[in-house]
C-alpha cells in the first residue's frame, strides 16, 4: 500500500464561555510542557467509530479505495528529497476473513520477526513487527476484528528511520481506540439520579453546586497544537438545575437559551433522543468557537451537556459530543435519556 494518498466582529462573551474557554487554555499550558519532548494530539473519526493519538509535528491525509478507508499520518520529512521516512496507515473497511488471513498480503515477502494477539475494548485482534529480506525496511501491523469489520495500524519505513520513531511508534499503537460508548467509564451524580459515559481521554477537571444547580466540567485530551505551540482542547459542561415553574423541555429550553444571550448564534437547532440539540456560534476578542448544546429535562430538573471547542477542531469534537450525549441517564436512574 501506498505511503502517499491524493486528497480527496468582535462580541462579549458571556461568564460561561470565558469559564470553559479559560479551563481549556490552563490545561493547554499544562499539555505543553516539557520542552523539546514531542506533543501528542488525538485523531477522533466517528463514521468509522476509532482514535488514535499521533505526533502533532506529523502530516495528515486521507483517502479511500475498494470500500476500505485509510487515514494517513507523515513523519515530517528528513532528506532533500521530501519524501516522509516513516508513515502510519489508520484503516477501517469490510473484512470476511480472520485476520491472519487478512494479513498475508501485507506479510508477503517479508521476514515476520514477532507476533501476539491484541484487545482494544473488547475487540480481538492481532498484530505483527515484520522486516523486507534485506532488513532495510520496517513494518508493523495491528488489526482488529469487528463482526465482518476491520480496524487496523499499519506503519512502513526506512529500517533507520523506524527505529528513531519507535517511541511514536509504540505510542500510536497503544493509543489505537474502537470508541465504544456502551464500554465508556461512567461519571455519575447520585442526587440527580444521572449518569454520563465518557472516554478515558477525557477528565473532569471541576465540579460545584450551589443556589440548586450543580456544575461539571471536562476536558478533551489534546486535539491539535497552534502555532504557538499551545494544545487546543474541547471542554464539556454538565448542568443540572430546576426547570422554571416546575416545567417540561420546553421551558427549559427556552430559559436556559435567554440566558445565553445573543452571542451565542443557533446554526442549527433539532431533536436528540427526547430532548434538544442546538449548534451554536460565538466569538470572543481572540477566536470562534462552536457550541453544541444538548437540552433535557425530567420532573421538573433540566439537564445541558455544553460542549464547546474551537472552530478548527469542532467538526471532529461534534461527532465525539453525539458519542457521549447519547450515554447520559437523566430523571430515573438505570433509564437512558432517549
Amino acid at each position: 500500500m501506498s505511503t502517499t494518498s491524493s486528497s480527496p466582529r468582535k462580541r462579549r462573551t458571556t461568564g460561561w464561555s470565558r469559564t470553559a474557554t479559560a479551563l481549556a487554555a490552563a490545561i493547554a499550558a499544562l499539555s505543553c510542557g516539557g520542552g523539546g519532548r514531542e506533543t501528542f494530539v488525538t485523531y477522533f473519526n466517528g463514521d468509522h467509530a476509532v482514535s488514535v493519538r499521533h505526533p502533532a509535528s506529523w502530516r495528515s491525509d486521507q483517502a479511500e479505495q475498494d470500500g476500505v478507508w485509510y487515514r494517513y499520518f507523515l513523519a515530517p520529512p528528513d532528506s532533500p528529497q521530501g519524501r516522509p521516512p516513516v508513515s502510519v496507515t489508520l484503516m477501517a473497511g469490510a473484512m470476511a476473513v480472520p485476520v491472519a488471513e487478512y494479513a498475508k498480503s501485507y506479510l508477503a515477502g517479508h521476514t515476520v520477526v514477532s507476533t501476539r494477539p491484541e484487545d482494544r475494548q473488547g475487540i480481538p485482534g492481532q498484530s505483527w513487527v515484520f522486516s523486507s529480506a534485506d532488513g532495510k525496511s520496517r513494518y508493523r501491523l495491528l488489526l482488529l476484528a469487528l463482526g465482518g469489520r476491520v480496524v487496523g495500524l499499519y506503519a512502513q519505513g526506512d529500517a533507520a528511520a523506524v527505529e528513531r520513531h519507535s517511541a511514536s511508534l509504540d505510542e500510536m499503537w497503544s493509543s489505537l481506540t474502537v470508541e465504544r460508548p456502551d464500554r465508556y467509564p461512567v461519571t455519575a451524580w447520585k442526587e440527580q439520579q444521572a449518569s454520563l459515559g465518557l472516554p478515558e481521554s477525557w477528565r473532569e477537571t471541576r465540579r460545584f453546586s450551589g443556589g440548586g444547580t450543580l456544575l461539571s466540567q471536562f476536558v478533551s485530551p489534546a486535539l491539535a497544537v497552534d502555532k504557538g505551540r499551545q494544545t487546543v482542547h474541547a471542554s464539556l459542561s454538565v448542568t443540572f438545575e430546576a426547570v422554571p415553574d416546575a416545567g417540561g423541555l420546553d421551558q427549559y429550553y427556552q430559559s436556559a437559551r435567554g440566558r445565553l444571550g445573543q452571542n451565542f448564534e443557533v446554526t442549527n437547532h433539532a431533536a436528540f433522543r427526547d430532548g434538544y440539540v442546538d449548534v451554536m456560534r460565538t466569538e470572543t476578542p481572540v477566536a470562534i468557537s462552536f457550541v453544541k448544546r444538548f437540552y433535557f429535562a425530567r420532573r421538573g430538573r433540566g439537564c445541558s451537556l455544553s460542549f464547546e471547542a474551537r472552530e478548527d477542531v469542532f467538526p471532529r469534537a461534534s461527532r465525539w459530543a453525539d458519542y457521549i450525549a447519547s450515554t447520559l441517564t437523566f430523571g430515573d436512574a438505570g433509564k437512558a435519556a432517549k
